[in-house]
């Protein structure tokens, strides 16, 4: 496959960053947006003032405002691409909050303890340097293990990793395979090698929010892929599971993460522990072999400080046949 077919994909044309705005009368100067950015797009000005860096990588997470205690923050523009492979469809979707509650009668409600669990979970990323006990770590485990999966063929497996050596030696290697990516995209002569890697299967190897975003702090590692939490567990898959084990181990792990918010601990995916399968060495003392292959994970921690918190998402409009095929109604 030539250059040409694949340019667009790995040298995107008009990528915008989302905007958020800082009121300066409000903001104290804490600092937190710095530490709850994911791409640590921001960074401190001279008048410890919040500002977004040269070069920044905002993914439109909102995670800096949720952690701003002062309410300073605001986003202005979310995270788009005008046009070619990447852009966003539809153009620049409207950010909301969740919608207000209705009951059944379309009365003004409130929300129920469960949904306010799922509209308020953020991914946490900031840790204390505090084990989190077994017992609460089994607890995680029993609600992944209670997911629905296709045909009950549960094609999950659990791996619990606690000890730091372990966890630094796994960093070091994951950093380091991201780092060698990072730095072959970012070079306008070495990108062209990439061809063969995203001929098939572009994403998420280099869609802008990733490769820009999410790859760079963990090749400078400025971020650890474990993000300093005390506990690690991977997710491996049976791929001879009904329908692949990917859906089902999202759906196995997001049941572990709201089990984990319910129990005062905080979690997140780490997508990038994947990258252990190119460790041969890694992936066989781990005790893991055909048909088992590591999907993901997520690390548990106690929070150092609030991370939570409703933030507005993408709203794309839903279409609705309420009477027949005729009927359609597009919300707007």
């Amino acid at each position: 496959m030539a250059w040409e077919d694949v340019k667009d994909i790995l040298r995107p044309q008009n990528v915008h960053m989302g905007k958020i705005t800082v009121d300066e009368e409000k903001c104290q100067g804490c600092g937190l947006c710095v530490l709850n950015c994911v791409t640590r797009a921001w960074e401190m000005d001279d008048n410890d003032i919040p500002r977004l860096r040269e070069g920044y990588a905002c993914l439109s997470c909102y995670n800096c405002i949720v952690a701003c205690p002062e309410g300073a923050m605001s986003p202005v523009d979310p995270y788009h691409v005008d046009d070619g492979f990447w852009k966003t469809i539809p153009h620049t979707p409207p950010a909301k909050l969740p919608l207000e509650p209705k009951d059944e009668e379309g009365n003004p409600a409130e929300y129920t303890a469960i949904e306010r669990a799922i509209l308020e979970r953020r991914s946490v990323r900031n840790f204390k340097d505090k084990p989190v006990p077994d017992s609460l770590i089994r607890r995680v485990l029993e609600a992944g293990r209670f997911a629905p999966s296709s045909g009950n063929c549960q094609p999950w497996k659990f791996i619990v990793i606690k000890d730091k050596g372990m966890i630094d030696e796994m960093d070091e290697a994951i950093s380091g395979m991201i780092g060698g990516i990072h730095n072959m995209y970012m070079n306008d002569e070495t990108v062209k090698g990439m061809e063969v890697m995203v001929a098939d299967n572009p994403t998420p190897m280099a869609d802008p929010r990733m490769i820009i975003g999410g790859f760079r702090p963990i090749a400078t590692k400025e971020v650890l892929p474990s993000l300093g939490a005390t506990a690690v567990i991977m997710i491996a898959g049976d791929m001879r599971s009904i329908a692949g084990p990917f859906i089902q181990i999202g759906i196995c792990g997001q049941n572990m993460c709201l089990a984990a918010n319910s129990l005062g601990i905080r979690s997140t995916w780490v997508g990038f522990y994947a990258v252990l399968e190119q460790f041969p060495d890694i992936k066989k003392r781990l005790g893991l072999e055909p048909p088992w292959t590591i999907i993901s994970s997520i690390v548990l921690g106690y929070p150092k400080f609030k991370q939570d918190g409703m933030v507005p998402r993408e709203y794309r409009p839903v279409t609705w046949f309420r009477t027949g095929w005729d009927t359609t109604e597009i919300e707007t």
